[in-house]
């Protein structure tokens, strides 16, 4: 972690960046207030800052003033370093906007539990950052999906054919469902319109925008990457289809993109086929630009292209061989996708990981903090993303 020491004494300089050298950090030292200020107000500023009240050009107070009254990324966490040591002096300094005040000569002892609080309270802010950053983006999905479904043209009822049941024939086993055919009839149910099905499509042109929609399939033990391409014009054609308007941004046309793709897993005509593969996808869907997105590591188990009247949705489906494993929380590495729901032992209702959750690396830290005993006491199911998948899974938020 890198720390900014301002200090104009020389000696202070040397003894505090030694003893910071010593514990691992990273010092980045100037000799005034002025330069601190114009590093601090940088969007790469460094976290946490230790500085000297009185310094030349622009005093410790008057640095933390000043990065109070500014909108930062990251709010930095200052440590007021000063020889004064009333109490009416360190009221000033705290309310100049330090978060922390040590009286010189500094004792390093306590400038090392200072900095193992200032730590604790960086970790937190990070991962309430994250919380909001995931509220505020579940809330724009769900806004999105609230006025595409309040645009869906009513779907067709689906006609019923009675089959008279014989006793004592043995149902030969169901065929693998048609994925061209189930995504054409979902089309049609969530309202986009009537698609045609191209089982051979001629290699189609470069995609501007891509949806990948990662699954594990039960019944046929495979890990599936399925792959849409749009070109732009396609893409705004959708938008329009969906959203009976123009997109305002393209951050809002992948976002059209990946919940149209939500909206047709949730259509009444792939939850029995849903049903019988087994299908644990891995939400949400990734849109992305196409030239954003790792080209694939192998040829597609199949491809094809669903034509509608103003754009083609080319699709190709990527299938690799996986074996499902049982963890314990300790066991669990980032890569993994949950296969089905892990509740918390003796709670029923509540949902600890939920199928189709990929672990990442914040959530193993959020999962690291539950008590030994019951992270012991699970066994988690999951599968591991092959490294061919990986690149689209996000996997370092």
């Amino acid at each position: 972690m890198k720390i900014l020491l301002a200090d104009d004494d020389e000696i202070s300089r040397k003894i505090i960046a030694s003893f910071l050298a010593r514990f691992g950090y990273e010092s980045l030292v100037v000799q005034n207030g002025a330069e601190a200020w114009e590093i601090l107000q940088t969007p790469a500023a460094p976290p946490l800052a230790i500085c000297d009240w009185m310094m030349p050009r622009m005093t410790g107070p008057e640095v933390c003033a000043r990065l109070r009254a500014i909108k930062q990324p990251v709010r930095t966490y200052v440590i007021l370093l000063s020889s004064r040591n009333t109490k009416l002096d360190i009221v000033k300094g705290l309310d100049a906007g330090a978060d922390d005040y040590i009286v010189k000569p500094c004792d390093l002892t306590e400038l090392q539990a200072r900095l193992r609080v200032a730590l604790r309270s960086l970790k937190y802010e990070e991962q309430l950052r994250k919380t909001i950053a995931e509220y505020d983006a579940l809330i724009r999905r769900h806004t999105m999906l609230g006025e595409m479904a309040g645009h869906q043209v009513a779907a067709q009822p689906a006609s019923t054919v009675t089959v008279a049941s014989a006793p004592a024939a043995v149902a030969p086993p169901a065929p693998a469902p048609d994925l061209g055919a189930l995504l054409c009839e979902a089309i049609r149910e969530i309202g986009l319109g009537q698609a045609q099905l191209d089982s051979n499509p001629e290699p189609a042109g470069p995609a501007d925008f891509s949806v990948v929609l990662p699954a594990y399939v039960k019944r046929d033990a495979e890990w599936v990457d399925l792959r849409l391409d749009i070109t732009r014009g396609g893409a705004h054609a959708l938008c329009r289809t969906v959203l009976r308007r123009p997109a305002n941004s393209e951050h809002e046309l992948l976002g059209v993109l990946a919940e149209a793709v939500h909206l047709l897993l949730g259509a009444r005509s792939l939850a029995r086929a849903k049903q019988a593969l087994g299908l644990v996808p891995v939400l949400p869907p990734v849109a992305a630009r196409s030239d954003a997105l790792p080209k694939p590591a192998a040829a597609p188990a199949q491809r094809f292209a669903l034509k509608l009247a103003d754009l083609t949705i080319h699709a190709a489906k990527f299938a690799t061989p996986a074996v499902v494993k049982h963890k314990s929380l300790p066991q669990l590495q980032v890569g993994d996708l949950v296969v089905d729901a892990a509740r918390a032992s003796g709670e029923a209702e509540h949902v600890l990981l939920s199928a189709g959750e990929i672990i990442t690396p914040h959530r193993l830290g959020m999962l690291a903090e539950l008590p030994a005993a019951q992270a012991q006491s699970l066994t988690i199911a999951t599968v591991e993303a092959p490294e061919a998948s990986r690149a689209y899974l996000r996997l370092d938020a």
